[in-house]
C-alpha cells in the first residue's frame, strides 16, 4: 500500500514537472526579446567586475549603452586604453585617447599618527567616522579599517603594518570604487592623478602646520623646501600644503629628498618605480640613477 502511494507521489510531481517546463517553454518564446549580439561581443571586452566607475550598475548595462550609440567606446573608466580601442574597432567608431588614472592616498601617518580617542566599535572607516569624525587627532588623515581595501573590485590595494592602504599600480585600474569608499575621499585623503603621476605628497591637511605636526610626524609643515629645490617649478605650497602641478614634473626627486618630513614619495608608473616599495620610505627608495621621463639626462643619484 505504501509503495503505491510513493509511486503515485512520484507520478504526480513528474507531471507537475512537465506542465510547469511546458509553460516555461511557451513563456520563453513569448516573452523572448531580441538582443543586439553586439552587446554580449562588446560585454566580452569589458572587465566584467560591475565596479560601477562608469555610472552604470553592471558592466552588461554599459555594453547595451554602446551598442545603442547612447555611450562612447571609452565608457569603461577601469578597462583604460586598450579595451577602448578594441570596443571602437568593434562597432565601428573613431579610436580615441583615454587618460590613464590610478587612485593615490594622501596621508602618511598610520600608526604615527595621535588620537584623540580609543575607538572600539565596528572596525570600519565609515562607522568610526561617524562617531566625533573618528578617533584620530587629525580630521583629514586615514583611520586604517580598510573600507577601501574590501571595496576595491580588483584587488589592487592591501594594508601595511602602518595601518595604511598601500595601491598595487599593477592592478589599479582607476575605477575610483576606494575613493567614493573613502569617508575622507571628499578631502582627497584617496584621490585619482593621472598614471604618469611621478610623485605624491603624503598629506591632505589643512590645519596650521604647528597642529598638524603635534598630530601627525609625517605631515607637510609648509615649509616650502621642495618648492626651492624643484627645478621644473613643478610644485607649490598651496593652502598650507604641498601641491604637485602633474604635467610640469620630471620625477628627478629633488623635492623627495628635500622633504624634512619625508612625507613626499615616488610614485607612478613610470621608469621602474615600485610603488609598494617605495610607499613611505622618502628619499630611501627610488631609480633615480635612470633617466627620467621629460629628461635627456641621467637624473641624480639619492
Amino acid at each position: 500500500m505504501e509503495a503505491a502511494l510513493v509511486i503515485k507521489a512520484v507520478g504526480a510531481l513528474g507531471v507537475l514537472g512537465l506542465v510547469a517546463s511546458g509553460v516555461l517553454a511557451i513563456a520563453s518564446r513569448r516573452f523572448w526579446v531580441e538582443v543586439d549580439p553586439r552587446v554580449e561581443q562588446i560585454l566580452s571586452l569589458l572587465p566584467g567586475s560591475n565596479c560601477g566607475a562608469c555610472g552604470n550598475p553592471s558592466c552588461f548595462a554599459t555594453a547595451e549603452l554602446i551598442a545603442q550609440g547612447e555611450a562612447a567606446p571609452s565608457a569603461c573608466i577601469a578597462g583604460g586604453q586598450e579595451t577602448a580601442d578594441a570596443i571602437a574597432d568593434l562597432v565601428g567608431a573613431e579610436r580615441c585617447e583615454v587618460a590613464a588614472l590610478v587612485v593615490a592616498r594622501a596621508c602618511g601617518g598610520g600608526t604615527q599618527a595621535q588620537r584623540a580617542f580609543e575607538y572600539r566599535g565596528v572596525p570600519s572607516c565609515t562607522a568610526a567616522s561617524r562617531l566625533a569624525g573618528g578617533p584620530l587627532a587629525c580630521q583629514w588623515g586615514c583611520l586604517g579599517y580598510g573600507d577601501c581595501v574590501r571595496a576595491c573590485p580588483f584587488g589592487a590595494l592591501r594594508l601595511d603594518d602602518r595601518g595604511l592602504p598601500v595601491v598595487d599600480l599593477a592592478r589599479c585600474t582607476g575605477c575610483g570604487v576606494c575613493v567614493q569608499t573613502c569617508p575622507r575621499g571628499g578631502t582627497k585623503l584617496l584621490w585619482l592623478v593621472p598614471e604618469g603621476s611621478y610623485v605624491v605628497v603624503r598629506c591632505s591637511a589643512h590645519s596650521k602646520p604647528k597642529d598638524r605636526k603635534a598630530a601627525c610626524a609625517r605631515c607637510c609643515i609648509a615649509c616650502k623646501k621642495c618648492e626651492r629645490v624643484c627645478p621644473s617649478d613643478a610644485i607649490h605650497v598651496v593652502d598650507g600644503v604641498a601641491v604637485v602641478a602633474y604635467g610640469s614634473c620630471t620625477a628627478c626627486g629633488a623635492c623627495v629628498d628635500a622633504c624634512p618630513q619625508q612625507c613626499i614619495d615616488l610614485y607612478g608608473r613610470g621608469r621602474g618605480v615600485d610603488a609598494m616599495a617605495a610607499d613611505g620610505a622618502g628619499p630611501a627608495v627610488g631609480p633615480r640613477s635612470s633617466s627620467m621621463p621629460g629628461t635627456d639626462e641621467p637624473a641624480e643619484a639619492s
